[in-house]
């Protein structure tokens, strides 16, 4: 069994009263019943001063809990580590934020067995002498650059989940769009679902999940602008989807923007998620992070200026 683990204590205060451990468990550290039956396994997994306690056992006062959650890092589907260069924007003993490359999948895929962005994390943990598995928060396309988060445990990644639900509201893009805006700033609000003839491409339906879509062009050029989107919904290909649908194309975008005429040397979705705000799992810190615009959209950009 491998020995890696994450250890979190809690203390009683006065004011916490006599608690059971499991009540700890569940209320004050958000386990799940699954994980905290789970942590019953372990010898060590349930303590408090230095011994072994059972869920139904009370903590009082002043002592301290301490939980250990174990990877199942043994039963872990394999990844193979590469050697391919990683950005990584923050890392601590819960979570890692990468800066992702446009046009690299997140995911190892029977086109990119080895060259994903989790190939070339598990290359960095393998350098790094770190032992966790690969467990990606939110998602982003393959053309689209940008932040992503990576937990690096059970139990922060169990946590991140429930803020996941709500991670679209904490990115934001910038996008190159097609054209010349009418309105510097809008809502799309417009339901999108799977194209029946073609499943990994993305419409507007009257039967579609409910996508909301806020821009602000950032600054307009002679036959495209720079756009600043947020979300409200995370549906697949939403950004991508939306400008399309109100005759603004992502520059570079193949699914959605065939009809624009010069996609200004973009050979990609010119998309890039730009900031991310969100809690730490564990310590409830909030932390925010910015990653530059990429070299490609850089570089359109430059050539108007």
């Amino acid at each position: 069994m491998n020995n890696s683990y994450r250890e979190i204590r809690f203390k009683l205060k006065i004011e916490d009263g006599v608690m059971r451990a499991g009540d700890i468990m569940r209320e004050r550290l958000k386990l799940s019943s699954r994980e905290v039956t789970r942590c019953k396994l372990f010898e060590d997994g349930v303590m408090c001063e230095g011994k072994a306690v059972r869920i139904i056992d009370e903590i009082k006062p002043g002592q301290e809990l301490v939980v250990r959650i174990y990877e199942d890092t043994d039963n872990a589907s394999e990844i193979v580590p590469s050697d391919d260069p990683i950005d990584i924007v923050y890392e601590d003993e819960d979570i890692v934020v990468v800066n992702k490359q446009g046009n690299v999948v997140v995911h190892p895929s029977y086109c990119h067995f080895t060259d994903s962005l989790s190939n070339a994390l598990m290359g960095y943990y393998n350098r790094t002498g770190q032992n966790h598995v690969i467990r990606v928060i939110g998602r982003l396309d393959r053309e689209t650059s940008g932040l992503i988060i990576f937990a690096k445990n059970r139990y922060s990644a169990a946590l991140l989940s429930e803020q996941c639900l709500d991670m679209s509201r904490r990115k934001e893009y910038l996008a190159l769009c097609d054209g010349v805006f009418s309105e510097k700033q809008g809502t799309i609000d417009a339901p999108i679902w799977e194209n029946p003839k073609e499943k990994m491409v993305r419409e507007v339906r009257d039967d579609g999940k409910r996508a909301v879509t806020h821009y602000k062009v950032e600054k307009q050029f002679d036959d495209f602008a720079l756009v600043r989107l947020k979300l409200d919904t995370g549906r697949t290909h939403q950004i991508r989807v939306h400008m399309s649908y109100i005759g603004h194309p992502l520059l570079g975008d193949s699914l959605y923007g065939k009809e624009i005429a010069d996609n200004h040397g973009m050979e990609r979705a010119a998309l890039h998620a730009c900031e991310l705000l969100f809690l730490q799992p564990i310590s409830g810190q909030e932390l925010r992070f910015l990653a530059p615009m990429p070299d490609d959209m850089k570089m359109v950009i430059k050539n108007e200026e």
